[in-house]
């Protein structure tokens, strides 16, 4: 992105947010994008069009955990195409991002990245699936794992419909965030999940149904910092007053507590901004913007020439 960024930044109707990235781990990113340029320009179903070996961003577990959801939800949208008009205008969900951090470099842990996000064709009602998988894949699957897996959903939804309150604060508000997750080897949706769009009744069934009423704002201050640091770059947003994050900033002890499944303390992997080397969260990260990690000081001078274009700059 940074080719491009040198190239285009000259021209006076250059935003970083028209390149749309199909592997952006940024929710808040493609949030803004689905508003700017249409839902049709975000879709990543594409790249579960190709071969595992294709996509090398996704183990292939993983790959497969995700193609499964996604074919069972445009198979859904086919069948009751026209029929189901109160559930959702058309019968067409969208898949916009298949794994994702709140905004970029936040992530501190594997647990704070979401897979499967859908929308609706008014990007005010979205759905939420976690592939649980096996050994081999990001998550490992357990019977006594499944209330981790559930705490962990409920929260991601939690998190992802307090982005939207942000995000979208000003026209269209968000609706609802029905959120599931599915387990290997399986991967197979609850048949609740797309049957209805109302609240689950049964509280033993893994759906969980968070609107704007009911969920509890889980966003963290160096997030809400990063989300305004992308929002200033956007003529398609606007940053959102200070009453309301106050509002969306969350509480330590309303964070989901996770006994057994240990594998969601992992640390996630950050990655230069210059070279795309992994390293730490320890990594150095560029002091304006807070977006952009580095291996070192050689590694950000080298980038700098590209990155001052887009960087927030600081405020006098």
């Amino acid at each position: 992105m940074d080719w491009a960024s040198t190239m285009m930044s000259g021209l006076p109707y250059y935003s970083p947010m028209m390149f749309v990235n199909l592997s952006g781990l940024c929710a808040t990113t493609k949030l803004v994008q689905c508003r700017g340029l249409g839902l049709s320009m975000c879709d990543v179903s594409r790249k579960f069009q190709k071969d595992p070996s294709e996509v090398p961003d996704l183990p292939r577990e993983d790959f497969l955990a995700r193609k499964k959801v996604v074919d069972t939800v445009e198979k859904w949208c086919e069948e009751n195409q026209g029929k189901k008009p109160e559930l959702i205008p058309r019968n067409e969900w969208i898949p916009i991002l298949y794994d994702y951090e709140i905004v970029k470099s936040s992530a501190k842990r594997l647990r704070d990245r979401g897979n499967l996000i859908f929308s609706d064709l008014t990007t005010t009602k979205f759905l939420l699936v976690m592939c649980y998988g096996d050994t081999h894949s990001s998550c490992q699957h357990h019977v006594s794992f499944e209330e981790d897996y559930a705490a962990m959903t409920k929260e991601l939804a939690d998190r992802f419909m307090s982005l939207l309150q942000y995000i979208y604060h000003d026209e269209n508000k968000p609706v609802f965030v029905r959120a599931t997750y599915t387990t290997w080897p399986s991967n197979r949706l609850h048949s609740d999940f797309l049957k209805s769009m109302d609240p689950p009744t049964d509280p033993s069934v893994p759906i969980f149904h968070v609107t704007a009423n009911n969920f509890i704002p889980s966003l963290r201050p160096s997030e809400v910092e990063r989300i305004d640091n992308l929002l200033s770059q956007s003529s398609w947003s606007k940053i959102p007053p200070p009453e309301l994050k106050k509002k969306l900033i969350g509480k330590k002890e309303d964070r989901a507590e996770v006994h057994n499944y240990m594998h969601a303390f992992t640390q996630n992997q950050a990655v230069c901004g210059n070279c795309g080397e992994h390293g730490s969260e320890k990594m150095p990260t560029c002091s304006r913007c807070k977006l952009v990690r580095y291996c070192n000081k050689e590694c950000q001078k080298q980038a700098w020439p590209a990155h001052k274009k887009i960087c927030k700059q600081k405020t006098t």
